[in-house]
């Protein structure tokens, strides 16, 4: 019933206004095969259970990855494994590295992936940056899980950063990037450089075409990838 009156221009506002006063701390909602454990005083779980979260990308990402026998997914800002649960779900043999600096979306997403008997999912609780660093990472809402570190918001964390390189060595293979790492993409990108140029990769950013990140990735001699997904995140490849 919630999720038909959603739809509603009316009450589209009025039941995540709701929900958040309900102050739901242990929500467990099934979707698609999966179990997942939410916690509804965040804005990712609230809209993830009312409205999904980037379907369309993951469900391209799902067919794509079968067509092209992806070796490897990197889910740099995972949160809680909106995009790594779904993927490992459907796609058992791949391996997924799901980074984030926020302790408890790396705890939520190991408990969900053994829920859901998921063994294909490696978790970080790191940073990824050009250079190995204790980072702070902050925020201004309490329950918000999307850290950064440009922001100076009141509640902080600090974290240890690293680099893509220092942290895997992978030659030769398919990889599937998507990286949502509030505005410190090029520091991350510039930090998986010899990843970038060993391997087949498709890259997903939440950023505008005319940034440094994009143009650091064109300079690499990637091509960005039109498409008719109703997202404005960029994909690129390098021949992939």
């Amino acid at each position: 019933m919630i999720k038909l009156l959603v739809k509603l221009p009316i009450f589209k506002r009025l039941i995540p206004s709701i929900i958040k006063k309900l102050n739901i701390k242990n929500y467990t909602y099934k979707r698609d095969g999966l179990t997942y454990e939410l916690d509804l005083r965040y804005l990712v779980d609230k809209r993830f259970y009312l409205f999904g979260w980037d379907q369309d990308i993951i469900n391209y990402l799902n067919n794509y990855i079968k067509e092209k026998s992806c070796d490897y997914f990197f889910d740099i800002g995972s949160c809680w494994g909106v995009y790594s649960l779904q993927i490992a779900n459907k796609n058992p043999k791949i391996k997924i590295f799901a980074f984030d600096v926020f302790e408890k979306n790396i705890e939520r997403l190991k408990k969900m992936a053994r829920i859901n008997n998921i063994n294909n999912i490696k978790t970080f609780n790191k940073a990824i940056g050009a250079e190995k660093k204790i980072e702070t990472f902050s925020v201004n809402e309490k329950h918000s899980p999307n850290f950064s570190k440009d922001l100076n918001g009141k509640y902080q964390v600090k974290v240890q950063q690293n680099t893509i390189d220092n942290l895997v060595n992978i030659l030769n293979k398919k990889i599937i990037i998507k990286m949502d790492v509030e505005r410190a993409e090029l520091e991350a990108l510039k930090g998986s450089e010899k990843l970038l140029k060993n391997n087949k990769c498709l890259i997903i950013l939440e950023t505008s075409e005319n940034s440094p990140a994009i143009k650091f990735l064109l300079s690499m001699q990637f091509k960005i990838i039109r498409n008719n997904l109703l997202t404005s995140d960029i994909m690129l490849t390098n021949n992939y």
